[in-house]
């Protein structure tokens, strides 16, 4: 009987509670917010933690020290016309290249597997760290982590072909921002 009274008391308190302290449902919010400016500035502030893009680096990246840092990659990569493997594979004409299709040598199951061409971003993310960006390839290189090492590397790696690939242009910061936000707007979802 205790329980019973102790039960309805309590159930009784809730419903009180609810009529004192009841509150309508807002048909819209008291204070909008305006999501475009708060979507703008979060693309702004990624586009600069990212830091400057390839095509970026590119613009003041010099053969000559891709040349110096390429010595790193000597003891496994050959970079002449018609060279000969290594651990690695021959270099030549790498940039624009079908990633594992150099046909005299064995790649890993890894890289074989995932398609795509060298161009100037894989190259990028690949040179950064080549276990995260192909996980399971064989390469034991722990990756450039300097941005101008990468960039004047893959320019020297450029410069190794008869025809090198086109450079990317660089577009303005304010466009590549735009862009960011008309991307991040389509995909947020809409208020309520």
């Amino acid at each position: 009987m205790g329980f019973l009274i102790f039960l309805l008391v309590a159930i009784g308190f809730g419903n009180l509670t609810e009529v004192i302290f009841h509150q309508e449902a807002l048909e819209a919010n008291a204070y909008p917010i305006d999501t475009a400016s708060v979507a703008s500035a979060t693309v702004a502030d990624v586009a600069m933690e990212e830091g400057p893009s390839i095509a970026e680096l590119l613009q003041t990246a010099s053969v000559e020290k891709g040349e110096s840092v390429f010595k790193k990659c000597a003891a496994c990569h050959t970079p002449d016309n018609g060279g000969a493997n290594k651990i690695g594979p021959n270099l030549w004409n790498i940039v624009g290249r079908e990633v594992a299709s150099k046909g005299d040598f064995s790649y890993s199951d890894a890289m074989a597997e995932h398609g795509g061409n060298w161009d100037y971003e894989l190259l990028n993310r690949y040179l950064t760290k080549p276990k995260d960006e192909i996980p399971g390839n064989k390469m034991v290189f722990v990756g450039l982590k300097k941005d101008s090492d990468r960039a004047s590397v893959i320019m020297y790696l450029r410069s190794l072909s008869d025809t090198p690939m086109e450079l990317p242009t660089v577009a303005s910061a304010e466009e590549a921002v735009d862009e960011a936000a008309e991307e991040v707007m389509e995909a947020a979802p809409e208020p309520m």
